[in-house]
Order: C-alpha cells, then sequence, then structure tokens
C-alpha cells in the first residue's frame, strides 16, 4: 500500500507542543517578547493623576467624597481592554491588606499635608507679614488698624509670588518624579524628602521677618510642597487598580477636606500662644506627612529598570498655563464651553481667595481690632479661636455639601423636571447661595456679633461644596477631545493659582480703594462680584 505525500518542511513538521519542553517553550516566548519597554505615560497627561491632583489641590475634594458620578474618561483604564482591573498600572497586585494600607496611606497622606499648608497661608504668613511691618499683634489699637490696611499690598505679592511658582513647581516635580529610577521606586523619595524639606522651611520662615528672607523662603516652600502633592496625586493612578480606585479617592479627598479645617483649628489656636507656634506645627505636620504616607502604604516597587525619557522644558511650561490643547481649535463648539467653565472656576477660586487670603487681617483689624472692652487681652488669642470657629463652620457646611448634594439635585430634578439635572441653572443657584453667604458676612462684621460669623463660613463652605459637586459633571460632558482629557484637566487644575493669584490682586486693590474706615470689609464686595462673574460664564 502506497503511504500518501508528505510535502517537505510542512507535512513532516513536529508538532511543537508535544516534542518541546517547558523550558524550551519558554525560551521560545522570550525570543519572541519585545525587548524594548514602554515608557509610561506622564503624570502631566495621565487623566486619572490630574483628577487626583484636582482633589489633592481642594478643588475637586468635595466631588470624590461625595461619589459623584462624573468619571473622567480614561482610553487606558484597563476596562476597556482584556487586562485584569485587579492589577495597578505599576504592575503590582495588591491584596485586600494591602489595599487597605493604600486607602488610609492616601487619607493619612493628603490630611497631614493639607493641614499645614492651612495653618501657614490662613494665618502664619499673614501674621508674619504685619510683625515684618511692626504692628503689634497683641493689643487692640484704632490708630493701628486704620493703617492696617496697608499691609494688603505686601500679602497680595507674597500670594501671587506663590501662585506662580507653583503654576511652576508642580508640572516640573511631577515630570522630575517621573523620570527617577532608583531601588525606593518614583514616588518614595520625593514624598520623604518633600516633607521633611517643607518641615525646615517652615521652621525658618516663621523666625524671620525681612521681606527678602521672607520671599525666598516662601519660595522654597512653594517647591518643597510640591514635592509633596505631585508625588501623591500621581499614584494614585499608579498604584490603585482601576477596580478600587474610586474607593482610595474618596478616602484621599477626605483626608483633603479634614485636612484643610484642621489646618485652620490648630493655626487659630497656636497664634494665641505666639507667632511661631503655627509653623512649629506645621513643621511637625508636613515632617510627618512624608514618612507617615511611605510607612503605611504597601512597599512601592523598584524603578531602575524604567525606560529612560528626555526631560523637556517645553513640555513643563506648556503644563503651567491655561492654554487647551490644540486638538480643541478642531471643536470650537465644545472648547468654548470648556472655557467658560474653566473662566467660571478661575472667578469662583478668587471669590474664595479674596475673603480666605485676608480673613486673618478681617478677624484681627475689623472684628477685633478697636473693641475697648478687650484692650488688656491679647487680641491674638481670641482672633484664633474665633479663626479656628470658622474653620470648623466651614468643615461642616462642606460635610453638608458632599452628604446632601445628590439628594437636593434629585428634589429639585422631582420639582423642575429632567432638564434641571446636568443644567447650568443648579450651579448658577450655588453660585447665588455663596453670594448670599458673603453678603451675611459683611453684614455682620460691620453691624458687629463676631460670633455670628461663622454662619458665613458655613454658607460659603455648603455653597463652595456644592458648586464643585454640581460643576464638575458639566466638565466631564464639556471636554472637546476626551482621548485628551488629562491635558484639559491639567488645564482646569491650573485655575485654582491663577484664580488665587487674581483673588489676592482684587482684594488688596479693593481694600486700597474703598475708605480707610471700611478697611478689609471691603473684600466681600470684590468676592461677591467674583461670584456674579462666575455665574455669568455659566451661561449656555
Amino acid at each position: 500500500m502506497m503511504e500518501p505525500y508528505k510535502r517537505p518542511g510542512i507535512d513532516d513538521r513536529p508538532d511543537y507542543e508535544k516534542a518541546l519542553s517547558a523550558e524550551d517553550k519558554a525560551s521560545v516566548s522570550r525570543l519572541a517578547a519585545d525587548p524594548h519597554r514602554i515608557a509610561p505615560e506622564s503624570s502631566v497627561e495621565q487623566p486619572t493623576a490630574q483628577a487626583a491632583r484636582l482633589t489633592t489641590e481642594g478643588t475637586a475634594s468635595v466631588v470624590a467624597a461625595a461619589r459623584v458620578d462624573a468619571a473622567v474618561p480614561d482610553y487606558a483604564s484597563s476596562f476597556l481592554d482584556m487586562r485584569d482591573p485587579m492589577v495597578a498600572a505599576d504592575g503590582e497586585r495588591p491584596d485586600a491588606v494591602q489595599l487597605s494600607h493604600l486607602k488610609w496611606g492616601f487619607a493619612v497622606g493628603s490630611f497631614l499635608t493639607a493641614a499645614p499648608w492651612g495653618a501657614v497661608n490662613l494665618v502664619g504668613l499673614p501674621n508674619q507679614i504685619a510683625r515684618g511691618a511692626g504692628f503689634d499683634r497683641g493689643l487692640a489699637d484704632p490708630a493701628a488698624t486704620l493703617r492696617a490696611v496697608g499691609l494688603a499690598p505686601a500679602l497680595s505679592a507674597m500670594i501671587i509670588l506663590g501662585a506662580a511658582w507653583s503654576l511652576l513647581f508642580t508640572p516640573l516635580v511631577a515630570a522630575l518624579s517621573d523620570r527617577t529610577r532608583v531601588p525606593a521606586g518614583r514616588r518614595t523619595p520625593w514624598l520623604v524628602a518633600g516633607g521633611v524639606l517643607s518641615a525646615l522651611v517652615a521652621l525658618a520662615l516663621g523666625a524671620v521677618t525681612a521681606t527678602v528672607l521672607v520671599v525666598i523662603l516662601w519660595t522654597a516652600l512653594q517647591f518643597t510642597y510640591a514635592m509633596l502633592v505631585a508625588p501623591l496625586a500621581a499614584a494614585v493612578a499608579e498604584r490603585v487598580p482601576d477596580k478600587f480606585r474610586d474607593e482610595t479617592e474618596r478616602w484621599n479627598a477626605i483626608g483633603v477636606i479634614a485636612g484643610q479645617a484642621a489646618g485652620g483649628v490648630v493655626g487659630g489656636l497656636a497664634i494665641g500662644f505666639g507667632a511661631f507656634n503655627p509653623f512649629l506645627c506645621a513643621a511637625v505636620m508636613f515632617a510627618v506627612a512624608g514618612v507617615a504616607t511611605v510607612l503605611v502604604w504597601p512597599r512601592e516597587p523598584s524603578s531602575t529598570e524604567q525606560p529612560h525619557v528626555r526631560f523637556s522644558w517645553r513640555d513643563v511650561f506648556d503644563a503651567a498655563s491655561l492654554r487647551l490643547p490644540r486638538a480643541a481649535a478642531d471643536a470650537t463648539a465644545g472648547a468654548a464651553r470648556f472655557r467658560r467653565l474653566l473662566l467660571s472656576r478661575v472667578c469662583m477660586t478668587a471669590a474664595a481667595a479674596a475673603t480666605g487670603v485676608y480673613l486673618w487681617y478681617v478677624v484681627r483689624f475689623a472684628v477685633y481690632g478697636d473693641d475697648p472692652a478687650l484692650t488688656a487681652a491679647p487680641m491674638t488669642l481670641p482672633a484664633g479661636v474665633l479663626i479656628a470657629l470658622l474653620a470648623l463652620a466651614t468643615f461642616a457646611g462642606t460635610l453638608l455639601a458632599t452628604t446632601s448634594a445628590g439628594a437636593v439635585t434629585d428634589k429639585f430634578a422631582e420639582g423642575f423636571g429632567p432638564w434641571w439635572r446636568g443644567s447650568h441653572a443648579a450651579v448658577v443657584c450655588a453660585c447665588v447661595l455663596y453670594a448670599i453667604g458673603l453678603l451675611a458676612g459683611l453684614a455682620i462684621v460691620t453691624i458687629g456679633g463676631e460670633r455670628s460669623l461663622v454662619v458665613f463660613s458655613f454658607v460659603s463652605g455648603y455653597a463652595g461644596g456644592l458648586y464643585d459637586v454640581l460643576v464638575q459633571p458639566l466638565v466631564v460632558d464639556a471636554l472637546p477631545d476626551p482621548h485628551a482629557a488629562g491635558r484639559y484637566l491639567r488645564t482646569y487644575a491650573n485655575a485654582r493659582p491663577f484664580g488665587l493669584a487674581l483673588g489676592a490682586g482684587l482684594g488688596a486693590g479693593a481694600v486700597a480703594v474703598a475708605p480707610a474706615s471700611f478697611g478689609y470689609m471691603a473684600v466681600f464686595p470684590a468676592a461677591i462680584a467674583c461670584v456674579l462673574i462666575a455665574a455669568f460664564f455659566l451661561r449656555k
């Protein structure tokens, strides 16, 4: 019987599944693998990292804490392909215990980062500038109260300088952290060094009053603070698997909200016992922030095998501007809508800054400046206690907005119809409520009754949180190009330092233009004007 013809090299080829051993198969697989590793995406363009930055800096902390359905489009998410959503972007698969450590690590890190920063900005720096100008911070003096309006330009210049440096330092540190290749990982060295250096700079800042030294140390503190904020935000996208990211971001946001309130309380109570104490408390929290975060986290994997990426100053400067990506030119309608929301955010941040930056001067000089009943007591003690109460009232309002935003929106949607949900009218109402709180603050300071200022803080905290919750879905829907969501959110995050500088400048201008007897109460009309402009930009 004739055998069938066997085609050489085809029919007589061996079955590799049977002929090769397991070691041979592994060797073949290695030959087929691409030896060139793909460089990780830059954190300044990663959508999740920029969303975490919004949370860490306080712009969208209420949104994350309230679990608002405003997911940022991320086309690198494992949910869009066949990758395992239980594996993080750095290749690690954390177990249940490690996930718990990640969650608590971000909460502790954000709390210990936001608290000292709030104490320094709310109380420490304004009081240090007053000391440098020769104002007696302990006694009530009507003449000194009239002269205190001269402090506004100096404080405004410091805040504007800090905002400008933060615009540059945040993407700079993010880029340097992305390119760090050491056994300890990309983020751990920056967090530990940033916390320790921030503590040292804060101590030095509290010990000097000379203008040149304050400017130098304030600039250095902006850089060291960026060493904490930028790696912490980037680690959310890098170390947390997609499946558990929402829960981790929520705890990160809770840490930011609680830290901001704690900063006001600690700074207000500490300054009553000495001008250096707010900086001392801030230094302790700064020093612990980076170390505590790294200790609670699971050990970060080594980055020594990470591909080398060339550093580009152009990318850093592009990330430090309000300029939209070039792709926005192809979608003019969507870009115009996003730009209006961006300008609205700038104006709302300016409104908050106009009162927040000068709040210590409002309390110290407008509320307790010339009260004859308290001339024998150091004014920093009641003023500091009031600052602490205002911080707690703002925290209560923000907490109420976090828990009730969804219910409020649902009720209004039931009454006005489905068009209300996701409409600009809801955000405009939040702006109006914020303006009402500012009017209440102006009336209370003018008439008297300093304890009633907690009404202003509570209403502004609630309205500000409500604005954040309601505007975030509009921002996500208005992204002109979802594939470039990271770049657009980066620009949106830059609205905070721009708004901070604008609010500080407008507040100083309002104080300078207003009559001397009106003093720092002029910041309230300036803030109301910013809120109204923010509402105007929300028109469709």
